[in-house]
């Protein structure tokens, strides 16, 4: 049963990338620049380190898609008190862009969940809580 729940979750996830991208890409967005354009608006203004620890996810790896995302005009770089730092905050066509990708998110992510009760959706949310505390615990 453990070994088929880990393997259905990983299906999963590789199956909702794709699709997502599928949908994102009417905005020009993939799914991991999605979630760096998210991270930067819910943060802003925020670092790379910050959208890393954020999403779990190296710093070289979130660096190469926040330059993506400046080279398309979706980010800019603010001033800080800290000249070493590097700030990052949605330009207007980020605005937009994020917003377009929302309304994606939302329309797709309503359709996933449109015949899963309430009661379903917090045992998965409680389940994956508790697994991932137990992995930043250290007890694995």
């Amino acid at each position: 049963m453990i070994e088929t729940f880990f393997h259905q979750q990983l299906q999963f996830t590789r199956s909702f990338k794709n699709k997502l991208n599928e949908q994102l890409a009417a905005a020009g967005l993939f799914h991991s620049q999605w979630l760096v354009l998210y991270c930067i608006k819910k943060q802003q203004p925020v670092t790379i380190v910050e959208i890393s620890n954020y999403l779990d996810v190296e710093n070289p790896t979130v660096s190469r898609t926040v330059k993506r995302l400046e080279e398309q005009g979706l980010t800019e770089t603010i001033s800080s008190e800290d000249k070493r730092e590097r700030r990052l905050q949605l330009s207007s066509k980020g605005q937009e862009s994020f917003q377009k990708g929302q309304e994606i998110v939302s329309h797709f992510e309503g359709k996933l969940m449109a015949d899963i009760s309430d009661a379903d959706v917090t045992t998965v949310l409680k389940t994956m809580h508790k697994i991932k505390e137990k992995m930043k615990e250290g007890e694995i």
